[in-house]
């Protein structure tokens, strides 16, 4: 018996030796599997480019498949869904932007909660800029001395986009310039309005900047703290006297209960893909601008942006069923 007992000891302590073990280990392993990222909006936008960039280098630096599935709807919030209901592995993950902050005021009903998922890297972002036909007034002080002479209109995104409250929100809070709002189905075709000299204004981010650099639009203003390196010549709204930073980002987010450990090695390797110096020229070179932040930063910065935009969406009185 005693010696049974030596052998029940010897194999309950090597029974939690492999217990212990097995949580870094797991981490170690990761990802065991192909990777999915849900991109929450449709291909070729500010969010999916982004996506694919992180996805192509996620599958050289891990060795595994790294899927791109486009899920847009209900302005985001589809794709969230899909991901807040995932297995909490690390390997469905969400790509969304600023539209998951928006929506925690803009929408009255939607299929998860906020806190169903955990944000692991936001570390691109573009500023909402707004811009009109070189027709038109080309500096911010002329165009609103102009525009309150005149009945205008704006193009975005749809009804609220960051864009759109974005642009509605200084227009009509910080300029005191009535503005009828457009919206049309996707940037490209707000974008194409203006471009026509259908609209007076644009109001935009990641997708203005290719005709503001050849000249086809004029930028008025970028809502960012300094000016953005691919349109150095427009103004920021701050030096326009009005001091307003609204920015476009996009995000990546796990289910909640997700091993921390999983969610940092994901965060870690984001970041090494937005700081290699090719990667960086590149997204700087497209309109990105980049950011460097904690996991927990990112989780305070995502608390930080549901507060400000939720202020925007009140102001400007939008809601969706």
């Amino acid at each position: 018996m005693p010696a049974t007992r030596s052998c029940l000891t010897k194999l309950a302590g090597a029974a939690l030796l492999l217990t212990a073990s097995a949580g870094p280990l797991s981490a170690q392993a990761y990802p065991p599997d192909r990777i999915t990222l849900v991109v929450a909006f449709a291909p070729g936008g500010f969010v999916d480019t982004f996506a694919r960039i992180v996805g192509q280098k996620l599958n050289e630096k891990w060795g595994k498949a790294v899927t791109v599935e486009n899920k847009a709807g209900a302005g985001g919030n589809t794709a969230a869904a899909q991901v807040a209901a995932a297995k909490p592995d690390g390997l469905t993950l969400l790509v969304t932007s600023t539209a998951i902050a928006i929506n925690e005021t803009l929408y009255k009903k939607r299929d998860y909660a906020l806190d169903q998922l955990v944000p692991v890297a936001i570390s691109v972002s573009s500023p909402e800029t707004i811009a009109t036909h070189p027709s038109k007034p080309g500096n911010l002080k002329d165009y609103l001395a102009w525009a309150k002479s005149n009945d205008i209109n704006f193009a975005s995104a749809g009804v609220g986009s960051g864009s759109h409250l974005a642009a509605e929100y200084f227009l009509k809070v910080l300029a005191k310039t009535p503005a009828t709002h457009i919206p049309f189905r996707g940037g490209a075709l707000s974008v194409q309005a203006a471009l026509g000299n259908q609209v007076d204004m644009v109001a935009s981010s990641f997708g203005i900047i290719p005709q503001v650099q050849e000249g086809k639009l004029k930028g008025l203003a970028v809502a960012s703290q300094a000016r953005v390196a691919a349109m150095p010549d427009v103004p920021t709204y701050t030096e326009a006297g009005f001091p307003f930073i609204a920015e476009s980002w996009v995000g990546v987010f796990a289910p909640a209960r997700t091993p921390s450990a999983i969610v940092e090695t994901l965060h870690a390797a984001i970041a090494e893909v937005v700081a290699d110096p090719a990667n960086r020229t590149k997204l700087l070179g497209m309109g990105y601008q980049l950011h460097s932040r904690s996991v927990a930063e990112t989780s305070a910065y995502l608390k930080d942006e549901v507060a400000k935009w939720g202020e925007m969406v009140r102001a400007v009185g939008v809601t969706v069923e």
